[in-house]
């Protein structure tokens, strides 16, 4: 019993041990280069490009280990770098590299960020979602929030548009971690934005509990149909409680379309098959207000509506895809140069939009009831702004002061 506890315990450290002995060699331009290569559709290295495999080549060279990781930084926060095709591989290269530098995500943040920033359509920016989310302990405040991204980040993208698995390593016994080593073995795998919000189990290279994006994004499409049938299937099954939380998401979504009679019906034979269901009787009063309320408002009101604005919303923001404003980081100036005062108000409302305020502007309402992330919230108020919001519209606020 003892030798064969010894032998797995010298296994175990076999495993570890030559992971630390070769931290100090990256391989970054190989590396980097392998994870190029889920974005087949590039054209051949131009002049920037080279040059970019070149800085990765020197520093490696001329660099100690423990200098690599602050050069990656310098490399980051080069313009000229950032216009290379090679720059968000590189990116998320870091960000796994960064895992476990400090017991925070501070470092993790960062590259994500740099990340986002460079490439809003990147491949790899599902991987570095679900691997940040990982880092969240379960009971964080903002899991909720980071989920909601990724599912808005999904339905932003066109269908055909490319991304990848995490992938890990590791076994049950050591745990797992995000792969962080693309020079050699296997290559990615790589997926469609279709393939992924239509699998019903984990694709390969996902964790199990990452398929909640994709079950996520079918709810929020509106997949009625679905939850219907689970809740028949409950009642004729006699399980109240599953029977009732199946119509309290129905009752979101009714909310979600400002439908508040039916939801509010929905709610109440919620709360009848399960009368503990906190969170649907909670709706139910929240929306039994709502309507109280809507009882006593005049059915035409002799109030006027805000004019839209003279400026109008720019054709080409109609064809904008995801985000204009970020909502995960403070907005850089450099961002804003050149923009009209149109864009710059579209921009600064769509922080509001992010959140599901209705507008009186026709144009604004329009404009944000056709983007695919935008959600109305009858319960809307400026308390639900982070603090990312706030600093945001302020400098928006600023460059719209003196843009034409």
């Amino acid at each position: 019993m003892k030798r064969g506890f010894v032998v797995v315990l010298l296994l175990a450290l076999c495993a570890v041990v030559p992971a630390a002995a070769v931290a100090g060699d990256w391989e970054l331009s190989k590396n980097v280069k392998r994870l190029e290569r889920v974005s087949p559709d590039y054209e051949s290295d131009r002049d920037i490009d080279k040059k970019f495999i070149d800085v990765l080549n020197l520093i490696e060279k001329t660099k100690q280990p423990n200098e690599l990781y602050e050069e990656a930084k310098r490399i980051a926060g080069t313009p000229a770098l950032g216009q290379s095709k090679y720059m968000d591989s590189f990116l998320y290269f870091m960000l796994v590299k960064s895992l476990g530098r400090t017991r925070n995500t501070v470092e993790t943040d960062y590259w994500f960020g740099q990340l986002k920033a460079n490439n809003d359509k990147s491949p790899h920016l599902l991987a570095a979602m679900l691997i940040r989310l990982r880092q969240l302990p379960k009971e964080s405040p903002n899991l909720r929030k980071e989920i909601q991204a990724i599912v808005d980040w999904i339905k932003a993208q066109k269908t055909e548009q490319k991304l990848r698995a995490p992938e890990y390593t590791g076994n049950m016994l050591l745990g797992y971690k995000p792969r962080t080593d693309f020079a050699g073995g296997e290559f990615l795998k790589l997926y469609t934005v279709s393939t992924y919000k239509e699998a019903v189990t984990a694709l390969a290279g996902f964790m199990d509990d990452e398929t909640y994006a994709s079950l996520l994004t079918a709810v929020k499409d509106g997949r009625e149909d679905i939850l219907n049938e689970l809740a028949a299937i409950y009642k004729k099954a006699r399980k109240k409680k599953e029977a009732a939380d199946t119509l309290y998401q129905i009752a979101r979504l009714k909310v979600a379309a400002v439908d508040y009679a039916q939801a509010k019906t929905l709610l109440d034979e919620a709360v009848k098959l399960d009368p503990e269901h906190l969170a649907a009787k909670k709706e139910r009063d929240r929306i039994a207000l709502e309507l109280t309320y809507q009882s006593l408002t005049p059915a035409q009101s002799s109030a006027p509506l805000r004019q839209d604005d003279p400026l109008g919303i720019p054709e080409h923001l109609n064809k904008a895809e995801g985000y204009l404003t970020p909502t995960d980081r403070v907005i850089m100036e450099a961002e804003l140069h050149g923009k009209s005062k149109a864009e710059l108000r579209v921009m600064r409302n769509e922080v509001y939009a992010h959140h599901g305020r209705m507008f009186q502007a026709s144009d604004l309402q329009n404009y944000f009831s056709q983007r695919p992330w935008y959600r109305q919230n009858a319960a809307y108020s400026d308390s639900l702004l982070t603090d990312v919001d706030k600093e945001n519209v302020k400098i928006i606020q600023n460059f719209e002061a003196s843009a034409q």
